[in-house]
């Protein structure tokens, strides 16, 4: 058994967020004064309250389940619960449920395993498994990263719900749609509307819907203000509202712009200096996430370093992703003056880090900015052409002093690591012997198709 949560039903919809705080699968037993059991909420109840028009002030009298399923402690003795109110636990499929006295007064509550067992003894199977999973939101996860993290999800078994208005194509999720605990929902995050229809039961948001990099949003500024900034800031405030506190952000290292001590590792409290549209957006979106009202609300902000690797949904417009490509089918690659520092990070290694924070204690994540990379891949564009030159020998290396992108920095992951324990793994290395064989068993048509860049596709240019 373990230790109930209790309010008495004059108690608030505010202050059952507050005790449940993002704990998933629990329920709030609801007393009168003399402790009798009047009924139940849980954080998927209150939610939907909240969606109805209710406040956080409402009382729990006016929102609680008041035909709960619950177990008598005489029928916990003897293994055995009247049938028709096992119908109700069917249909409820709480994983948890209250063991009360004879007058309904509340004793403790009987855990998953203790219920599994008395219902297995009567010959009733009810898989609780789903009720105990957190339903995760990933908004554009059809995208490069998108693909990758929901791979990753529904691998460990949890419900995974993607938004995304499939820019690029469906190619990347079409291996996920036969799976059951997969839904996908192929429409626009501006769309206000659509924020609304997909935040039912979910318990966790992941944002990476945007227009990505300086390119992109330089050639579609407004756009670029509308997705990654006004879309982010209402999906924000709408989860605020409804009390989903744990939303992951992803930002970028582009926030840090041109560093002039470059061979420092920078740190989430270095100084930022975004030089770019794209830049200059993400640190107006990472200042909104940390002023919602609601002070329950704990977003995790994570700045990626230049993301690389092969994802369902593969891209050719990010520097070793291109070095790898030109490498293998030009045996060239060019360099635009090469002096410039970048911190990288295997796609596979952003989607393990996104896991690890869900599976994390709140406490530990919570209204938190992390650095995300590899420490050791920290590298000047001209080592890194000279890193895939060792893995593609015959490829020339051609040096143009014209530097169109001056960012500039390195930063370190030390602050993650510290927190929960999370590394990086992959190198750049692993990069270029993983597209190697993939060019090699040529598991790709026509690399230099305009849907493997983000600016070729949002500008119609050739790549």
């Amino acid at each position: 058994m373990n230790k109930p949560l209790t309010l008495n039903k004059t108690d608030t919809i505010g202050s059952a967020f507050k005790l449940l705080n993002g704990q998933f699968g629990m329920i709030v037993c609801i007393l009168s004064n003399n402790k009798v059991l009047t009924g139940v909420v849980t954080e998927g109840d209150l939610r939907r309250a909240i969606l109805k028009g209710f406040s956080i002030d409402t009382k729990l009298e006016e929102v609680q389940n008041i035909n709960p399923f619950y177990v008598y402690e005489s029928e916990l003795n003897t293994k055995k619960i009247v049938k028709s109110r096992i119908n109700l636990a069917i249909d409820s499929q709480l994983s948890i449920c209250p063991v009360v006295d004879k007058n309904k007064r509340l004793l403790n509550i009987l855990n998953e395993e203790a219920l599994t067992e008395i219902l297995q003894n009567q010959d009733y199977k009810i898989d609780f498994s789903n009720e105990k999973k957190p339903h995760i939101l990933v908004v554009g996860g059809a995208g490069y990263i998108g693909s990758v993290l929901t791979s990753h999800l529904l691998k460990k078994g949890l419900r995974v719900k993607v938004v995304d208005k499939m820019l690029y194509g469906k190619e990347s999720v079409k291996e996920f749609l036969g799976n059951e605990n997969f839904s996908l929902i192929e429409k626009d995050i501006c769309d206000l509307s659509v924020q609304v229809e997909i935040i039912k039961n979910i318990d966790c948001v992941v944002f990476l819907a945007e227009i990505v990099g300086d390119p992109s949003c330089h050639a579609k500024p407004e756009d670029a203000l509308k997705t990654n900034y006004l879309a982010v800031s209402s999906m924000a405030n709408l989860c605020s509202h409804m009390n989903i506190n744990r939303f992951i952000y992803t930002s970028s290292c582009s926030v840090y712009g041109s560093n002039e001590k470059s061979n420092d590792l920078l740190e989430e409290d270095s100084a930022l200096n975004p030089i770019s549209h794209y830049a200059r957006i993400k640190t107006m979106t990472e200042k909104v996430l940390f002023t919602q009202p609601n002070t329950l609300f704990s977003p995790t902000i994570l700045r990626l370093a230049t993301v690389c690797g092969p994802s369902f949904r593969h891209r050719f417009d990010l520097v070793a992703n291109t070095f790898a490509r030109n490498a293998f089918f030009n045996n060239k690659i060019n360099v635009h003056g090469g002096n410039q520092s970048r911190p990288n990070i295997h796609v596979d290694d952003v989607a393990a880090a996104i896991v690890k924070i869900i599976d994390s204690p709140l406490e530990k994540v919570k209204k938190q900015i992390f650095n995300l990379c590899n420490n050791s891949q920290n590298f000047s564009i001209i080592e890194l052409a000279k890193i895939t030159r060792s893995i593609f020998p015959n490829c020339k290396i051609i040096i143009d002093d014209k530097v169109d992108d001056q960012r500039n920095y390195r930063v370190s992951s030390k602050k993650i690591k510290n927190a929960i324990n999370f590394e990086a793994s992959k190198t750049v290395i692993d990069v270029f012997n993983e597209f190697k064989k993939i060019f090699e068993e040529k598991k790709i048509s026509n690399v230099y198709q305009k849907k493997f860049s983000n600016f070729a596709t949002l500008s119609n240019e050739k790549l």
